[in-house]
């Protein structure tokens, strides 16, 4: 394993003042931990039901909130606050190529894709192609 990998969570604490907006690309699974002070978290965006929708939560002084999906992640300071953010561990990189040169073939469980049904098809003339 070479020394820039790392196997251990990242942690890292920011302070903010009144207003301020710290906006992060966070992964599932990362935590948001509030020290003191009080910060409104805007989750990253999903679709939902054909429109895009972000959840907002309100955390105060020693509330936890353990982010469940991967994007952009809105922290806004409602007063003077100080939280913490620790990002999981990451893989080795030796996984993740296993995983990107196996999954793909479907060796790896619960990676394997259905069978190719339409490839035997032959091809029919469309309106468009007319």
């Amino acid at each position: 394993m070479s020394p820039t990998e790392s196997v251990e969570p990242i942690s890292r604490t920011i302070q903010m003042v009144a207003g301020q907006c710290f906006n992060i690309h966070l992964i599932a699974g990362s935590v948001v931990h509030v020290e003191h002070g009080r910060i409104a978290v805007t989750a990253a965006p999903r679709w939902l039901a054909g429109g895009v929708s972000q959840a907002a939560h309100a955390l105060c002084a020693g509330g936890v909130l353990v982010i469940d999906a991967a994007g952009w992640t809105c922290l806004s300071a409602q007063g003077q606050a100080q939280f913490r953010i620790i990002e999981p561990a990451q893989r080795p990189a030796w996984w993740r190529l296993i995983k990107l040169r196996l999954g793909r073939s479907g060796s790896l469980l619960g990676n394997s894709r259905p069978p190719d049904t339409k490839a035997a098809e032959p091809s029919v003339p469309h309106a468009t192609s007319q």
